[in-house]
């Protein structure tokens, strides 16, 4: 639980948000829908990915599989926590509506300033 707390391990999702149940297939379905994909938010592949949902599956089960509405982010690991911070605003019962636009400033920010330091 400290090590958790203190972002030391990753958490633990469950198969429950918000009182609906995970689809049987997403574990499996996001593995493969990251597969060869960057992070959204810093544009790394190097750490384990997971994907976002735009429209919460809890709020509309049927889009929980929907590439349209999955975006790949770093999970959480003691090095980058682009889902939690950018896509749910630091608190994971919270979802950012504005999680692509962010994204995007975000990952331009960075690419801006890897190229600055390769000049």
């Amino acid at each position: 639980m400290i090590r958790r707390l203190l972002g030391l391990a990753p958490i633990d999702h469950g198969q429950i948000a918000a009182g609906v149940p995970r689809n049987p297939k997403w574990a499996s379905w996001v593995k493969r829908f990251v597969r060869g994909k960057r992070c959204i938010v810093c544009g790394r592949n190097d750490e384990p990915l997971t994907g976002h949902h735009v429209v919460p599956f809890h709020e509309d089960p049927s889009r929980e599989l929907d590439e349209e509405n999955v975006r790949p982010v770093c999970d959480d690991s003691p090095t980058r926590k682009c889902h939690l911070l950018v896509c749910h605003l630091g608190d994971w019962r919270l979802t950012n509506p504005d999680c692509d636009r962010h994204a995007a400033m975000l990952l331009a920010s960075r690419m801006a300033a890897v190229g600055q330091r390769n000049r």
